[in-house]
């Protein structure tokens, strides 16, 4: 079978800035002749076979001085994206900038804060708005900003952030250049869903897939205070399938520790969102064990099984960013096995096509 080593570029999207061999510093110009610019080469993840509008649709910065206050803002939204690499995934574009120079000391570092895409909050009205950014003036107002889930069009149009430092700027004349990287990660968990049954003459119906305790809100950067979120909503992940989902294929031998062996046997369970909201309640790993019951993400399943109804509960494991988490169930009776694979959206093993 073909294979795909996706690298560490699936997990996040790698900022970079050119680099001169000038020396820092060097006859720095005077702030009123100075120019401060900031060139970005920004590296992302496409789908395996770059379909039409996989590229991120909008580029945020935020620019801060050493002692946390803004410097500027920029947005950009007419960005190409071009393959590169030899598999032609990765997609690249050029983001240029020029910074305000005259309140800025050169000798100290710039904090640098990236949001790709677009995001969106309740509106109070039953519905949602773009995130209003035009109040941030400070740090902690930027990291503040939460967002909702909403339903996005691949896994390059999810909210996704980053932060770095920018230091030690090369001087070429009265042009100052900063370098830097910032790596950015996804602020949505992704959930694939696996069903098959333990006897290959029975029949299996999956006849719903709701999600419970599902927080309403998340934080764009790192949370700074889960207080404020609602762990009570309800998710129907097979809303468009009122009939249910028939599995037609079996496993009927011990499961194998490398789950993904046998994927194959079976049946991935289709819902429009794959995407979650962060929840860190929950454990590490994947266990049985009821910690946190009424915060951490459960997943409510009823089946039909050989003409019986069954309904079983599954609580899964902490839900943390740019992480991808594969549940695979078996099913016989009231017998239910479980298996969580956890993947950060980084480098692993994976078949051709990368999602489907």
């Amino acid at each position: 079978m073909m294979k795909v080593i996706s690298t560490a570029t699936w997990l996040m999207l790698l900022i970079l800035a050119g680099c001169s061999d000038a020396s820092p510093y060097a006859e720095e110009p005077s702030a009123q002749e100075r120019t401060i610019t900031l060139n970005l080469d920004i590296t992302t993840r496409a789908d395996e076979l770059l379909p039409d509008n996989s590229e991120p649709d909008i580029i945020q910065l935020w620019i801060f001085d050493n002692n946390e206050n803004l410097i500027t803002y920029v947005v950009s939204s007419q960005n190409v994206w071009t393959p590169v690499g030899t598999d032609g995934i990765d997609i690249k574009t050029t983001l240029q900038t020029e910074i305000e120079a005259e309140n800025i000391d050169v000798k100290q570092s710039l904090k640098i804060y990236l949001l790709l895409n677009q995001p969106y909050t309740d509106d109070g009205k039953g519905s949602t708005a773009p995130v209003d950014f035009s109040d941030v003036k400070t740090l902690d107002e930027l990291k503040g900003k939460m967002f909702v889930l909403t339903e996005y069009k691949g896994d390059n149009k999810v909210p996704m952030t980053g932060e770095g430092t920018a230091e030690f700027p090369s001087v070429e004349g009265n042009k100052i250049i900063f370098d830097t990287s910032i790596n950015a990660t996804r602020c949505v968990a992704k959930l694939e869903l696996y069903c098959t049954k333990r006897t290959s003459s029975s029949k299996l119906i999956i006849k719903s897939f709701t999600l419970n305790n599902v927080p309403d809100k998340g934080y764009l950067f790192t949370p700074v205070d889960n207080d404020i979120i609602d762990y009570t909503k309800n998710r129907d992940l097979l809303s468009g399938n009122s009939g249910g989902v028939t599995i037609a294929t079996s496993y009927t031998t011990e499961l194998p520790t490398d789950i993904e062996s046998v994927k194959s046997s079976f049946t991935k369970i289709d819902f429009d969102n794959p995407y979650l909201l962060e929840n860190t309640y929950g454990d590490e790993q994947f266990v049985t064990e009821i910690v946190n019951p009424g915060m951490r993400y459960n997943l409510t399943v009823k089946y039909n099984f050989n003409g019986s109804d069954y309904e079983q509960t599954i609580y899964l494991p902490k839900i943390e960013r740019n992480t991808w988490y594969k549940l695979y169930m078996r099913m016989k009776e009231i017998e239910l096995d479980t298996y969580c694979q956890i993947n950060s959206w980084t480098e692993h093993e994976m078949e051709v096509p990368a999602f489907e």
